[in-house]
């Protein structure tokens, strides 16, 4: 039998990280309802996102005006200006950073263009366009410079601190930087918005007044050599100083994952890659580790008056279910309640919880008294008197209170009748 006291204890960490070799430079895989890191390259150091910003672009966007999708956008002439990529590179400072640029992706819009917020998204998302992402942002905020201020600071406000974006679209700027990390938890963040899980799926969409579509540009979701079939979205990249850069996400048996994988070599590399970090993840089988046990362990507290010692126990182990690359790292918290005496045997007394790190409480079970616990008779009659003391004090303070009361009454009618 193990007793344990009030302050237990160690943190509980098994979990075992997946061992895949890959080429991209940094990487990530998280799980994207928990949150859980299964796997990191590098994950925190900066780098160049290249196109992947458009699903920051996208979220802002979602955020304040995913209740207009069909809101009708002009595209204005300052958001289409394009310029030269090697003049802009010669001179960042000269040239604000969300100008196209001649050789960039782009839905091909003129100025004076009339589409919906939901067509602009599909353009931005499926063919990458640069244009579509600078309209967006001059629509959501008035203009991109406001736009882009505002993104930063939702950005931070979600704990994504190390990623400051320049432009919607992520067109090469010095400046211009994330991590892994951050993409995975902007993504994570992203696909709890039904509308984008719906648009980073799609394979094709039809452009407006044309018999043609905006193609899907993450051959994960296209039939061919990299097709995945459990992928369900996100965004690829590429630019000559971010390399080719891929966001993704897929779902297995009800788990989704995202991976992120920046700086690889190639575009084939980057989709391997995701391929086999998703792959080991999806391979592992369901574990389940006992914390603690019914049979075995106790715990104990003393209370004040009390007879003996409170002992509490489980009814049913505390055990949790998890992947061996996710497990949670936790710590016991015990918790008793504010429990007046006695207490019979079998009263539940307690709490045993699991918390995480941020003192998110991952699993918890209740508490339940091993014996009884009487008051001891010296503190039954010191209750008793304590007790007696504050009748006797609420009746003086009752009685003064009338008395004055009525001092007040006999005082009011003798003035009225003078």
């Amino acid at each position: 039998m193990r007793f344990l006291a009030l302050l237990l204890f160690a943190t509980i960490a098994f979990a075992e990280p997946l061992k895949v070799d890959i080429s991209s430079k940094s990487a990530i895989v998280i799980n994207a309802d928990t949150g859980a890191i299964l796997y990191g390259k590098d994950p925190y150091a900066t780098a160049y996102p290249a196109s992947i910003t458009k699903i920051a672009t996208a979220l802002y966007a979602l955020e304040r005006k995913g209740h207009a999708l069909d809101e009708q956008v002009v595209a204005r002439r300052e958001c289409l200006e394009r310029i030269s990529p090697v003049v802009k590179h010669a001179n960042y400072d000269k040239h604000a950073s969300h100008l196209i640029e001649y050789d960039g992706s782009n839905v091909g819009l003129r100025a004076g263009d009339t589409l919906s917020l939901r067509v602009l998204l599909y353009g931005l998302m499926l063919a990458s366009g640069d244009d579509a992402a600078n309209v967006i942002a001059h629509q959501v905020s008035g203009n991109i410079e406001r736009f882009m201020a505002e993104l930063n600071l939702y950005l931070a406000s979600k704990g994504i601190k190390n990623t400051r974006f320049t432009n919607a679209h992520g067109l090469h700027h010095p400046s211009h930087q994330t991590t892994a990390y951050d993409m995975a938890m902007l993504t994570r963040e992203a696909l709890k918005h039904p509308f984008f899980r719906e648009l980073v799926k799609t394979v094709k969409y039809p452009k407006p007044k044309s018999d043609t579509h905006y193609l899907q540009s993450n051959k994960l979701l296209r039939p061919g050599q990299h097709f995945y079939p459990k992928a369900i979205g996100v965004k690829t990249g590429y630019t000559s100083h971010a390399k080719f850069t891929l966001v993704a996400a897929a779902v297995h048996e009800g788990r989704t994952l995202i991976a992120v994988v920046l700086g690889a070599p190639d575009a084939p590399s980057r989709y391997r890659d995701a391929i086999r970090l998703f792959e080991a993840a999806f391979s592992q089988k369901p574990q389940m580790r006992t914390y603690f046990t019914a049979e075995h362990d106790r715990f104990t507290t003393k209370l004040k008056g009390g007879s003996r010692v409170l002992e509490g126990a489980l009814d049913a182990d505390l055990k949790m279910t998890y992947f061996p690359a996710e497990e949670p790292e936790v710590k016991p918290h015990l918790v008793w309640n504010n429990t007046a005496l006695p207490i019979e045997a079998g009263q539940k007394v307690g709490e045993l919880q699991l918390v995480d790190p941020k003192g998110t409480v991952v699993k918890a079970a209740p508490l339940f008294a091993m014996q009884a616990v009487e008051e001891t008779f010296w503190f039954k009659i010191q209750r008793t008197c304590s007790e007696h003391r504050k009748a006797l004090i609420f009746t003086f303070l009752s009685l003064n209170f009338l008395l004055v009361l009525l001092y007040f009454f006999k005082k009011s009618h003798k003035v009225k009748h003078g």
